[in-house]
C-alpha cells in the first residue's frame, strides 16, 4: 500500500484527470499526469489506479492487477518526480507480465513524462465541447457548475 499522503482520493481529482490530464500511453497502462499547481513543487506526487469492469468483471482480478502495480510502485517511488498527480488505466496484460517487466513499464512510463509536460493540453473533443458550456467534470460525467448564491 502507498503511503496515504501519497494517494489520489478524492473524485474531484480523478475527474480533473480526466480532462486536463496530459496521456502516456504503454502496453501494461495509459499514464495520465497533471501538475498539481495549489500543492507547492516540493510535496510528494499523489497516485491513483483505476481497472475498468470491461477489462475484468471480476473483482479479484481487478484487485490483483492493482495490487501488482501498486507493489512495483512501491518500490519506484524514489524516481517518482514531486507535485504531480498520476493516474494508471491499467490493461488486461497486467495480469499476465511478471513483476519486472511491470517495473520496467513504470520506470519507462515516468521517465516520459518531462517530454509529455512540455507539449501543449490537447483536450478531447467531448471535453472541448463540454468545457465550453460551463460544465466541470464530476466523476465521470460532465454536469453544470452549482449557482451558490
Amino acid at each position: 500500500m502507498l503511503p496515504s499522503t501519497q494517494r489520489l482520493k478524492k473524485t474531484k481529482d480523478f475527474a480533473l484527470m480526466a480532462t486536463k490530464g496530459r496521456s502516456i500511453f504503454g502496453p501494461l497502462a495509459t499514464l495520465r499526469v497533471r501538475l498539481d499547481s495549489k500543492v507547492p513543487k516540493d510535496q510528494p506526487s499523489k497516485i491513483g489506479f483505476i481497472v475498468s469492469t470491461k477489462v475484468f468483471k471480476r473483482a479479484v482480478k481487478r484487485n490483483l492487477a492493482k495490487r501488482r502495480f501498486r507493489s512495483a510502485m512501491r518500490e519506484l517511488l524514489p524516481i517518482i518526480p514531486p507535485g504531480y498527480h498520476l493516474l494508471f488505466i491499467l490493461k488486461p496484460e497486467t495480469l499476465t507480465e511478471d513483476y519486472e517487466t511491470i517495473k520496467q513499464e513504470i520506470t519507462r512510463l515516468v521517465g516520459k513524462i518531462p517530454e509529455t509536460m512540455s507539449k501543449p493540453l490537447r483536450l478531447s473533443p467531448r471535453a472541448k465541447h463540454e468545457m465550453g458550456k460551463g460544465k466541470i467534470a464530476v466523476g465521470s460525467r460532465f454536469v453544470k457548475p452549482k449557482n451558490t448564491k
